[in-house]
């Protein structure tokens, strides 16, 4: 880069200045105060008897009836009657003087707002930091609206656009052999349902450039990490584990509900949940065999099968991970119902649940170690490495072995390494040194009442231009992120000037204790390349840079605009897309179908 100043700031660099006015209150790095409610353990697939309801603790935040908080606001207005169904006051009224009950619309608007906090809460536990919705603005930050009867179907959906989540309601349809096919069924009462839709839209906020399907891994990923998300966050519900150790008892990992995403509406439409995790290699069993999964090489499959080779991928290492935590436990074999056996029983809960924490964190750590755009099911596994290693050297339990032989299996791994191991995955320091950045070090750093809580817009404003400046000014540092002079590359495509896109300061404790503070930021360019003689389409490179508390750039993930190999294939996964009508002409940019992404933006 030339001395003279060409990086420039994003138009929403400062919507991460909303998260401080808008997130619960925080006392170092948990909620200052809680609120309990129950919510469906995972639908009324349970009967209440064996567990259908769980008690969990959200963050507490001041509400309106609605229930309406400055996160979430819950509109309970019917789409068929446009009639307003409930309008419950959680601050007025106790959680413990509420019956749940299918056919109460303040069930409804609970278990929507209670799930959708617990999921937020899950990300910003895993993070070290609230998030931002993709949807704000400079000085704008409204709340997700959540409606529990915006649909007459049996989907659900989140539309970045209307800036909400929408949860259909209706029957199983006339095909249906159902004695009870004319009962109407609620998504709304579907813990896994609304999870999933929250992590789309907590996924669209970290990561808005996920946005072009200009390969079919980018919204594949979406689903994949969403279905995950759904399925490993029902052990935070308390009454998870203890229904299906009733049900199976110590052979609980080989019962199917535990990889079946809402069973109760997928029953009607097929035997299991809407979606039922391959795992080709039980917990007991060796390598398997691959003939019934679909083949990643396969570009044709729907986002949706796609995505369930890397959330299978995952599901199954946590599963084989616990059966080797649990096994000891298992071989003591006491008679059932003695204190023995009820001992056995209450560590087995315990490993399972801290298991599948773990395994979230992981999950969701590794989006900060992601390249900014155009995501590959091989960059989240190198992501899910390098962040686990960062805060956990020593993998005690086998995790990230486990989730390198599950990827493996499937053939998910980066195309430049002929050994698949921790060292090769993880991602690469800087080849060159990098001068500290003047401006970002943390004692630079200006913050409100949390290290994770921006001042204001303009400290966020600060922070990208010091960014900015060193990028202009560090050829290193502009050569180390993969950044091209803005103009054509050989004749093929303009490139754009660079920009900061987000800049995120971070604090996460590790499993052990260790503190890391990092700032996390994202620096995109643009290349523009013709698609057909109607119009091109925007491909984004870039890089997204971790940098340390004395303001040096300890780690880059980058995504290089100029990498024509990269541009060829997406050239021709868009034409192909095009072709589908997944992407429309919008002047002379092609785009992605409004319909088309908000019918991938729900659980099928």
């Amino acid at each position: 880069m030339s001395g003279v100043p060409r990086c420039r700031l994003s138009d929403q660099i400062t919507r991460e200045a909303g998260v401080t006015a808008t997130c619960y209150d925080l006392l170092g790095n948990q909620p200052h105060r809680l609120r309990r409610g129950q919510v469906y353990t995972v639908d009324s697939a349970i009967r209440a008897c064996d567990g259908a309801l769980s008690w969990i603790d959200i963050p507490h935040e001041e509400l309106s009836p609605g229930p309406s908080g400055k996160l979430f606001q819950v509109d309970a207005t019917d789409c068929t009657t446009m009639i307003r169904r409930s309008y419950p006051d959680l601050d007025r009224r106790h959680g413990d003087d509420f019956g749940f009950d299918q056919g109460d619309p303040e069930t409804h608007c609970r278990n929507v707002y209670f799930t959708a906090m617990a999921t937020y809460e899950l990300f910003r536990r895993a993070l070290g930091r609230p998030v931002a919705w993709a949807f704000w603005g400079d000085g704008v930050s409204p709340p997700l609206r959540l409606l529990p009867f915006a649909q007459q179907a049996l989907n659900a959906y989140y539309d970045r656009s209307r800036a909400e989540i929408g949860f259909g309601f209706d029957r199983a349809g006339p095909d249906s052999s159902r004695a009870d096919a004319r009962l109407i069924r609620f998504t709304a009462l579907s813990s896994d349902v609304i999870a999933h839709e929250v992590t789309h839209a907590l996924i669209d906020g970290l990561r808005p450039d996920y946005d072009l399907p200009v390969h079919p891994d980018v919204f594949a990923f979406h689903e994949a990490v969403a279905d995950t998300v759904a399925l490993l966050s029902r052990f935070e519900r308390q009454s998870y584990l203890p229904y299906l150790l009733r049900e199976s008892r110590l052979s609980f990992l080989k019962n199917d509900f535990l990889r079946s995403l809402a069973p109760q509406l997928g029953r009607l439409v097929r035997k299991s949940g809407l979606r039922t995790l391959d795992i080709g290699w039980t917990v007991l069993g060796g390598d398997g065999d691959t003939a019934d999964l679909p083949r990643y090489e396969d570009a044709t499959i729907s986002p949706h099968a796609r995505g369930g080779l890397l959330s299978s991928a995952v599901f199954e290492a946590f599963l084989r991970s616990l059966h080797r935590r649990i096994k000891p436990l298992l071989d003591l074999a006491a008679p059932e119902g003695s204190a023995v056996d009820r001992y056995l029983i209450e560590q087995v809960q315990t490993i399972a649940a801290a298991t599948a924490g773990h395994f979230l964190e992981i999950c969701i750590r590794a989006l900060d170690y992601c390249p900014p755009a155009s995501i590959r099911f091989s960059d989240y596994l190198r992501a899910m490495i390098t962040a686990d290693r960062l805060l956990i050297r020593e993998d005690r339990h086998g995790y990230r072995e486990e989730l390198i032989d599950a990827f493996r299996r499937r053939g998910i791994y980066p195309e430049d390494i002929d050994v698949v191991s921790e060292r090769q995955l993880e991602w690469n320091r800087p080849d060159l040194p990098t001068a500290p950045i003047v401006g970002l070090a943390l004692s630079d750093l200006r913050f409100d009442v949390s290290p994770v809580l921006p001042l204001n817009a303009a400290e966020v404003r600060r922070q990208a231009r010091a960014l900015a400046l060193a990028i202009d000014d560090d050829r290193r540092l502009a050569h180390e992120l993969g950044l091209r002079d803005p103009g054509q590359i050989g004749g093929a495509g303009r490139v754009s000037a660079p920009m900061v896109t987000s800049i995120r300061p971070t604090l996460r404790v590790g499993r052990d204790g260790f503190i890391d503070f990092s700032i996390i930021a994202e620096v995109t360019q643009d290349r523009d390349m013709p698609v057909d003689d109607k119009g091109f389409v925007r491909h984004r490179g870039g890089a997204t840079l971790i940098i340390g508390p004395r303001g040096q750039p300890y780690m880059i993930v980058r995504q290089r605009v100029d990498n024509d190999d990269r541009i060829a294939k997406e050239i021709a996964y868009v034409s192909e897309a095009i072709a589908r009508r997944q992407l429309v002409l919008q002047g002379e940019r092609y785009v992605v179908d409004h319909a088309y992404r908000r019918s991938l933006c729900g659980p099928h």
